[in-house]
């Protein structure tokens, strides 16, 4: 079994397509595992729009606006599970936020 652990007890099962917040398996579609998948592999740092769209939607064009709508929609799972959430860097994009002190703060 392949598990990947992250800030915020936050824990990745790649086997089983599975991301937990404490012990809890948040309900994911595919396309918000994938993108909290890259969020969690780049928590560290700010990912762009450009590159989640590269990176998620692989296939097709879709548009830019289409990852605004599932950070939205990650950010409510997230924060109803009790996770901080994901903070936004106005025009640079999205970081995961990786403790609960940290939510608090602007970026």
């Amino acid at each position: 079994m392949t598990k990947v652990k992250a800030e915020a007890a936050l824990s990745l099962n790649q086997n089983l397509f599975q991301i937990q917040f404490e012990d809890r398996v948040l309900d994911l579609t595919p396309r918000e595992y994938d993108l909290l998948a890259v969020l969690m592999q780049e928590s560290q740092r700010v990912v762009g729009r450009a590159e989640l769209l590269r990176r998620v939607w692989v296939q097709g064009k879709p548009l830019v606006r289409v990852v605004d709508t599932y950070i939205c929609r990650l950010r409510a799972k997230l924060q109803n599970a009790g996770h901080p959430g994901i903070a936004v860097a106005r025009k640079r994009g999205y970081r995961l936020i990786a403790t609960t002190d940290e939510s608090t703060v602007a970026i």
